[in-house]
């Protein structure tokens, strides 16, 4: 193997997992989020549908 290819991996290996635990983050976030505004509406009596 090159020492091209091991550099090229070296780079890309890292930045690959800090770009997948980026998204897995913003994933577990924006479901929290979710979860956080469905709470809190029912919380507050709000439900869909009815008036």
């Amino acid at each position: 193997m090159s020492t091209g290819w091991i550099q090229f991996l070296l780079v890309v290996v890292p930045v690959m997992s800090l770009i997948g635990s980026w998204l897995a983050l913003r994933a577990v976030a924006g479901w929290q989020a979710q979860r956080d505004q469905q709470d809190a509406s029912s919380e507050w009596g709000f439900h869909e549908g009815s008036d």
